[in-house]
């Protein structure tokens, strides 16, 4: 091992050779896909069609594409996916109950209001009164589930080995992962690399979230956008969040009393321009001080498999090129570069930043990679 650091920063794309579904995947199975309601909030998958409040949900999903489908192709050039839907319905909420109150929204939530009134007039309201709020709250909540389960479905990892070789070669590695599923965690259990993700309190079936970035664990692992397995719960002296493998519903404590469940949906972050609601507070808010932190003492960071279109990472990332002149991003893109080019994100900074030194493209994937291509780009 040499007294090299690495740091990483990955995307869904990592896990595409697992079987991870993509974006137009999840959301087809959203729009068009059979699920069914369960009496304990949760939506899971239904044989043949679905039932009568999931299709009334997605009857309004599909509405309310419609509606914002326009502004996507005329600004985006694209439709509306899984993202842009939970956002928007989030956002309705968010207006209807005054939690935050947008002024611009009022003439289209009236336009969806009236269009989709035969879907809630009748529904019984869980928020207030307000039967539509409620209808768009279930509809995100929709969009978590089928999140779930379609992420879920990708169990094996693959084209993930180059990580043991990278921890084995540095004496620190940190990654920092928007991925929700447990791939990463499951390669390095496999090759038997310890790592820290701020969870380290085993408490019965729980392992509960306890700031504990081990300095003696060389790797650290930080889910930005949180985990399929991490749920809420009230433990006798406290709310925090903890790691499940099992069934959530069921967790007993090391004295093997029932743990009370908070919420029955894990912790992920869903939705463009809504996810930065939560970079700031909460646990997830605990992982983005540890990213600012970590990465101050990095000139180098690694991407693959990210789309670049978070805007909240985005200006971080940014911050964190022009922190330094040394600061650069060495992304791994099998694929023609132009297809950066164009990102957003990129777009007016490529040149001056490739010309800088301060974005280099590395014709490879993740799993193509071994150490001899990557440890130039370790910081010392």
């Amino acid at each position: 091992m040499s007294a090299k650091r690495a740091a990483f920063f990955f995307g869904s794309g990592i896990s595409f050779r697992s079987g991870g579904p993509t974006v137009d995947t999840i959301s087809d199975k959203l729009l068009n896909g059979s699920w069914a309601d369960h009496s304990d909030w949760r939506f899971n998958p239904a044989n043949g069609r679905s039932s009568d409040a999931a299709k009334r949900i997605q009857q309004f999903l599909h509405i309310l594409k419609a509606h914002i489908d326009p502004h996507l192709r005329s600004h985006d050039d694209r439709e509306s996916n899984y993202e842009d839907l939970y956002a928007a319905a989030l956002q309705i909420v968010q207006d209807e109950t005054c939690e935050i109150v947008n002024p611009l929204l009022a003439a289209t939530v009236r336009i969806i209001r009236d269009a989709t009134k035969d879907l809630y007039q009748h529904l019984p309201p869980h928020i207030d009164n307000n039967r539509f709020a409620s209808l768009a709250d279930r509809a995100s909540d929709l969009i978590q589930w089928v999140v779930y389960h379609t992420i879920a479905r990708a169990k094996r990892p693959s084209g993930l080995e180059p990580l043991a070789a990278m921890a084995r070669a540095t004496a620190s590695m940190n990654i920092f992962s928007l991925n929700h599923d447990l791939l990463i965690e499951r390669q390095l259990d496999a090759d038997m690399i310890p790592f820290s993700d701020g969870f380290s309190e085993v408490d019965g079936d729980v392992v509960r979230f306890n700031w504990s970035w081990n300095e003696k664990v060389p790797l650290r692992l930080y889910k930005l956008h949180g985990s399929v397995d991490w749920y809420r719960f009230r433990f006798p002296a406290y709310v925090q969040y903890g790691k499940v493998h099992g069934d959530p519903e069921h967790c007993k404590n090391a004295n093997g009393r029932r743990l009370r469940l908070l919420n029955p949906e894990p912790l992920f972050l869903t939705g463009t321009t809504v996810k930065e609601q939560s970079y700031g507070y909460s646990l997830v808010g605990e992982l983005f001080a540890e990213f600012r932190l970590r990465l101050r003492s990095h000139h180098s960071l690694i991407c693959c498999g990210y789309g670049w279109e978070d805007k909240g990472i985005n200006i971080r990332l940014r911050q964190w090129l022009y922190d330094a002149p040394q600061n650069r991003i060495v992304i791994l893109h099998n694929a023609s570069p132009d297809e950066l080019k164009q990102k957003r994100f990129w777009y007016f900074y490529w040149d001056d930043f490739t010309k800088t030194n301060k974005v280099i493209v590395i014709p490879k994937w993740l799993s193509e990679c071994a150490v001899s291509d990557l440890e130039s780009y370790f910081d010392n």
